[in-house]
């Protein structure tokens, strides 16, 4: 049962990419979505730059905009039209994923759709603090690069010294190589997401007591 696990072990990987792009994360059940987009966020190493939304695919092959509103949640938004999606911070991730493979599907950014599926890979019980990143394989492509496709040509070009936009793809890629990651910061920067421990009281960290 999943009141006997503390922690949701997810794959989240970003579709349409080869060799895959993907992170593996230790949450807690009862975080909301909208939590869930910054632990996301911040495993995969985005820069929360742009408007998002989940849903719930009743089928693998279900894609994201064929999925009804009514299967949807984001942030809401007062300039949104059409049938409203479901407030992402009033549905918690154990509401929707009650059993290991069941998945989620994470849009981000509506212009380039970096499209991500979640798995459930197990309950587990954790023994770290969470959210917590365990694996990560692939750095994301460069935000604003065109969406897959997108990242499919600037790769390309960054190999290529012949290449037209060769200086270009350097400059949005940096020095370091198409994929390139690095795990400790992508983890510590999962890791800034942990509540806060509760602080004690005044009186008790300074050992004063009251007297009537």
């Amino acid at each position: 049962m999943l009141s006997s696990h503390n922690a949701l072990l997810l794959r989240v990987e970003l579709k349409d990419f080869k060799p895959a792009i993907y992170r593996e994360v230790l949450v807690d059940p009862n975080i909301t979505l909208r939590v869930l987009h910054a632990v996301i966020q911040a495993a995969m190493g985005w820069e929360n730059a742009h408007l998002y939304a989940f849903a719930q695919p009743l089928r693998s092959t279900e894609p994201f905009w064929k999925i009804p509103n009514q299967r949807k949640w984001q942030q809401p938004s007062p300039d949104a039209w059409g049938e409203p999606m479901g407030n992402d911070a009033k549905v918690k991730l154990s509401q929707l994923l009650t059993a290991p493979k069941m998945r989620l599907l994470y849009l981000y950014d509506f212009g380039d759709e970096w499209v991500h599926t979640i798995t459930l890979m197990a309950f587990s019980n954790a023994d770290v603090p969470l959210p917590h990143l365990l694996k990560a394989q692939n750095g994301c492509p460069p935000e604003d690069c065109g969406g897959p496709p997108g990242a499919e040509y600037w790769s390309h070009a960054w190999y290529n010294d012949a290449h037209e936009d060769h200086e270009t793809a350097r400059d949005m890629f940096g020095e370091h190589e198409p994929g390139s990651l690095d795990f400790a910061a992508l983890q510590k920067a999962v890791a800034e997401l942990r509540k806060p421990a509760p602080r004690a009281s005044k009186a008790a960290c300074s050992g004063k007591t009251s007297s009537h």
